[in-house]
């Protein structure tokens, strides 16, 4: 089976600073893995270097899904102005689904994440946890099949780290987690690829 994505002897160098080096890389359709390593160890630029927001590196780094089925998830969400459920469809009208399935996807995954009450409020209002599931809900509703997360488990309790991993369960993407030095939930279940 080819691999999903392929990295090569990749390095990111700024101001003449490395700060990313993988000599290789594969992961597999539907494999689950996390991005582990210390503070500036480089998981970051990984992934944003899998998700093709980082241009400015040499070696290697084949994706073979096309770019409308990846979806990247930032550290810090940036969530649009109006309401929860606005924003769980916004991707989904993007590819131009129409508005019964926008709107029948969005409150599945919102409910799945625990959030479905929160549908009609604004989004200025949300914890930081509920706008890092909100982000996610946008991300799962398209079923992309490369879902990119950087810290998906920051702001989250013991229950919304539970939630989420269930939830990564029941998607069928190819997921890269980016994780601080810190211990990963068992149920995410994941390969664990070390930077630093």
């Amino acid at each position: 089976m080819k691999p999903l994505i392929e990295i090569r002897n990749l390095e990111v160098r700024k101001n003449g600073t490395q700060i990313c080096a993988v000599a290789q890389l594969d992961v597999q359709p539907g494999e689950r893995m996390a991005v582990i390593g210390p503070n500036g160890s480089g998981k970051t630029t990984l992934l944003r270097v899998m998700g093709s927001l980082e241009q400015q590196y040499t070696g290697q780094c084949r994706l073979q899904v096309a770019k409308r089925q990846c979806v990247y998830v930032h550290q810090a969400p940036y969530l649009l102005r109006g309401s929860v459920l606005f924003n769980a469809t916004y991707g989904l009208a993007a590819h131009q689904i129409s508005r019964h399935q926008r709107q029948e996807a969005a409150h599945r995954w919102l409910a799945r994440l625990g959030i479905d009450h929160l549908a009609h409020r604004p989004c200025h209002g949300l914890s930081g946890g509920e706008k890092r599931r909100l982000a996610l809900v946008r991300a799962l509703a398209i079923g992309p099949q490369l879902l990119l997360l950087d810290e998906p488990f920051a702001d989250l309790d013991p229950d919304g780290i539970q939630t989420v991993c269930e939830a990564l369960e029941e998607a069928c993407s190819t997921t890269i987690v980016v994780a601080s030095p810190a211990p990963l939930p068992d149920r995410l279940g994941a390969r664990l690829f070390s930077l630093g």
